[in-house]
Parts: structure tokens; sequence; C-alpha cells
């Protein structure tokens, strides 16, 4: 029995380890390939700690490897738009300007009863009141009414060096609009951790290590 109950100890810590270094995430939000590191890892840990029969390095090892292919993973992800889209997934516009975009909706395996029911969750019950809706990475639908005084509302057009192109496509903005503004405040977008806009050009932006820098320089 003190052996069971030493066993189930090591297994927990190891797990719990794992997954407070794996970061801080809602359950809602996390993706697809994550859930599926999760999953098998509950399953390795439980056969050594049930069985006796099984060692228990037989379930550490591979939990441990797939922490090592989760952080692999995700380290690409951050350096690679394209890596980024193929492990997460991409953001996809669904209803522009209240119309359906169909090919979209066949795409992500949507129905319009799926549609209509993540619309009603944003107390939206007419697809003529939606402005703009896109379905994230993670599969939560993101709704923005005609209501909402689109123009105001400032949307990710820079995120960790890369241009948000999705969100770029729904303030009607093309990239080279973005660069003069770079350009005009002397700054490079390799260098840009987040860069926000709307459609009146409103522009603002952080820097990476901003914060660190002001930190150091005594700033806080």
């Amino acid at each position: 029995m003190l052996i069971v109950f030493l066993r189930a100890l090591i297994l927990y810590a190891v797990v719990f380890i794992v997954i407070r270094l794996m970061g801080k995430k809602e359950l809602s939000k996390v993706q697809p390939f994550e859930l599926a590191i999760i999953i098998l890892i509950s399953d390795l840990a439980s056969s050594p700690m049930s069985s006796r029969g099984v060692s228990i390095f037989d379930g550490i090892v591979p939990i441990i490897t797939l922490l090592i292919a989760y952080l692999i993973f995700t380290l690409l992800a951050h350096s690679s738009n394209k890596v980024e889209d193929f492990v997460c997934g991409k953001i996809v516009p669904i209803i522009r300007d209240g119309k359906i975009i169909e090919e979209n909706l066949n795409k992500n395996k949507y129905t319009i009863e799926d549609l209509m029911s993540q619309l009603r969750e944003h107390d939206v019950f007419k697809i003529q009141d939606v402005k703009f809706a896109i379905i994230e990475n993670n599969g939560n639908l993101s709704v923005i009414k005609n209501s909402d005084e689109f123009n105001a509302i400032p949307l990710n057009v820079i995120e960790d060096g890369n241009y948000a192109k999705e969100n770029l496509e729904m303030l009607k903005i093309q990239e080279k609009d973005v660069d003069k503004l770079l350009k005009k405040n002397k700054i490079k977008i390799e260098d840009v951790l987040v860069a926000t806009m709307d459609e009146n050009s409103n522009f603002i932006f952080q820097l990476k290590n901003e914060v660190k820098k002001k930190w150091n320089n005594g700033q806080f």
C-alpha cells in the first residue's frame, strides 16, 4: 500500500510540474495539440500509478519526452507564422458585413446551426446584425456587431514582430499603411511586441523588452 501511495505521489508531482511548465491557460484557450499532450500525459501517468507491474520510469520518461516535444513545437510556433498556423490553426473570418462566408464555413466543418448557436451566446439573433465574426484558432467565435461602433475598436495589426493579416483585412488596411507608420516612428516591425490600430488610423505600439528596460532604468 505504501508503494502505491509513493508512486501516486511521485507521478502527481511530475504531472503537476509538467503542466506548470506548459504555461498558464484557461482550459477553453488550450490548443488542440496541447489538449492531445495533456490527455496523453494523463494516460501515461495512470498506468504506473495503478499497476505495480509497470515501472514508474515507464511513465515518467514518456511524460518528459512529451514536455520536450511541446516546448519545441511552441518555440517553433513563436518563431514562424507558418508553423504557428500549422500547429495552432489559423483565425478564419466567417461573417463579413452580415453575410456568411460559405467557403470558410464549409472548410471548418461548421453548420448553420453551429454558427447560430454561437451567435446566440453573443446575444446575436440575426446574421445581418454582425459586422464581422471570426473563428479563433481555439474554435471560439469572436463577434463584432454593427452596434459596437466598429471604427472605435482597436485591433492588433502586429503581434510579436509579424503582421496580423486577418485583422488588417478586417480594418481594410494594407501592410504598406502600417509600414508608413512604423517608418514615421522610426521603428522596425521585428522590434514590435504588439501594435494596435483602428479605422481612424490611431496607432499604438509596444516594443519588445520595453517594460524590462523601464524596470532596469528605475521607472517603476
